[in-house]
């Protein structure tokens, strides 16, 4: 049993995964009771080593025992290969170490437009700084998805309403939704629309997600599909909402959102009768 003592794990508290696998190290063994330590309650002297404006963007492991403190992938590697030791050569293999570096650092800048949070009077904030490339990678990578999801999961709907079925088509609305969007909200927003358009695009991967459990199922009658459809759209209305509400910026972008899905059906339809 190899467990990691006199060690501290500063994570962010609003953060659902950095929760989960902190106390998850601890339930599992891997790290000492009492390991995982919430950011924005965790004091520091004027002695400490850490840095707690890098533990923003990567989390901090601090060793109690010899003053010294690692963060980001270089902390969660330590933790790995401390509890399984044969991993170290594997993780320390330059394209594998490369990889989880990029993932490590995708996932932490984006972490607050996967999971916003209010800000919260008198307590530290732990939001990581704004990563322009990772944001947009982001964005690609939904808008990729979100578009793939959507051309299999309408051929049903499509087929029986006698349209036709485009993957470019699907790509259009979604990069429209985002140029809608940007324009109509550009002056409103300034500084925080990019971290809106990182909460749009995970409503977006959210709709995503739950329109899959249905392209497992085959052969059902199109309406039901469609009926889906709506209850899925109608809760990423709510969900856009509610990240609005947490974002403090207004009702103005969900009606916006709104104005767009329902302008981008109607010409979709004329398009279909032409």
């Amino acid at each position: 049993m190899r467990t990691l003592n006199n060690h501290k794990l500063l994570l962010d508290a609003d953060c659902p995964m950095c929760r989960m696998y902190g106390k998850g190290f601890e339930k599992a063994g891997w790290v000492d009771k009492e390991t995982y330590s919430p950011y924005q309650y965790f004091s520091v002297s004027d002695e400490s080593p850490i840095d707690m404006d890098k533990a923003r963007n990567e989390i901090a492991l601090f060793d109690t025992r010899h003053n010294e403190v690692k963060y980001g992938i270089d902390a969660l590697e330590y933790i790995v290969t401390h509890r399984f030791p044969a991993l170290g050569p594997v993780l320390a293999w330059k394209p594998v170490d490369c990889f989880l570096r990029k993932l490590y650092k995708f996932i932490s800048f984006n972490r607050k437009v996967i999971a916003p949070s209010a800000t919260k009077a008198g307590v530290k904030a732990c939001v990581p700084d704004l990563n322009i490339k990772y944001r947009l990678l982001y964005i690609l990578l939904v808008v990729i998805a979100s578009s793939t999801v959507l051309y299999y999961y309408t051929q049903p709907i499509n087929a029986v309403l006698g349209w036709q079925n485009h993957l470019g088509r699907e790509l259009m609305i979604c990069v429209g939704q985002i140029l809608w969007q940007t324009v109509f909200l550009f002056r409103l927003l300034k500084d925080k629309l990019l971290e809106y358009l990182g909460n749009m695009m995970t409503v977006s991967m959210i709709g995503t997600l739950l329109l899959l459990p249905m392209l497992i199922i085959k052969d059902l009658w199109p309406f039901y599909y469609l009926i889906y459809f709506m209850a899925v759209v109608s809760f990423m209305l709510w969900e856009h909402a509610r990240r609005s509400k947490v974002l403090k910026i207004g009702f103005w972008p969900t009606i916006s959102w709104l104005v767009y899905r329902i302008f981008a059906l109607a010409l979709i339809m004329l398009l279909n009768e032409l």
